[in-house]
């Protein structure tokens, strides 16, 4: 069973995806229609699992991996982490760190939060025992964007104490845990402090006074993703 707070911010996270997705409110600018259906299942593709041992390893939430990514969130055409926040962190890291790759937490990311998050948030720890006894020598950075948040927020529970040294950095997205406060939002002690919180003015999911669902859909803009990216190389580089 998820804790109260996770139910909470995993729902946050989809209701800006119902009915107010399409609808135009005032001084809002008006959702574009991308064809994706909310609430359908992003596909996980096994081609897409990194293999081996890299020196860095950022797990994407974008699906709702170690970035993981939002509800219904695809792929950008030969991306692997979602367009609008995993693979502009995953492509701007590998291009300054020589090494970093990304792989995409294996969730379904759909409108079935609850199972979803237990299912990514499993995932993403397995994911960081498996390669951390695997690969001595690899770190680690944490990105979740929307549902993608709420699963790092449940899997940090659960990572053991030991590999919190080897997680370098974690960067959120339209948190919908930020809408509880800052004790809400708290990640453990040992991981709290490596954390950057990325909320747009007026994003429903995360800000308590927005209203507007396009500005969940702005982190793609330079202004969010570079200093995302700036925190992850920053995080490697510290050893």
């Amino acid at each position: 069973m998820l804790p109260p707070r996770f139910l909470f911010l995993s729902l946050a996270a989809l209701g800006l995806t119902s009915a107010r997705i399409a609808r135009r409110q005032d001084n809002c600018p008006e959702v574009p229609d991308t064809g994706v259906t909310i609430g359908e299942p992003v596909p996980m593709i096994p081609e897409h699992i990194p293999q081996g041992c890299s020196d860095f390893e950022i797990l994407v939430g974008e699906r709702t991996s170690q970035a993981s990514r939002g509800t219904s969130e695809p792929n950008a055409d030969g991306g692997k982490f979602g367009v609008i926040v995993g693979d502009p962190v995953v492509s701007n890291t590998s291009a300054i760190l020589a090494g970093a790759r990304g792989y995409p937490v294996q969730y379904p990311a759909s409108a079935r939060i609850i199972t979803g998050v237990r299912q990514g948030s499993a995932d993403v720890v397995s994911r960081l025992t498996s390669q951390a006894a695997a690969c001595p020598q690899q770190t680690f950075a944490l990105v979740g964007y929307s549902q993608g948040a709420a699963v790092m927020h449940a899997a940090a529970d659960d990572i053991p104490r030991a590999l919190y040294g080897r997680i370098k950095s974690l960067v959120m997205f339209g948190d919908g845990a930020l809408r509880l406060g800052s004790i809400g939002s708290r990640f453990p002690i040992g991981l709290n402090n490596k954390v950057m919180q990325v909320c747009a003015d007026g994003d429903p999911t995360c800000d308590r006074d927005g209203t507007c669902t396009y500005y969940h859909l702005t982190y793609i803009r330079h202004e969010y993703v570079d200093p995302a990216v700036n925190h992850i190389v920053q995080g490697f580089l510290s050893g």
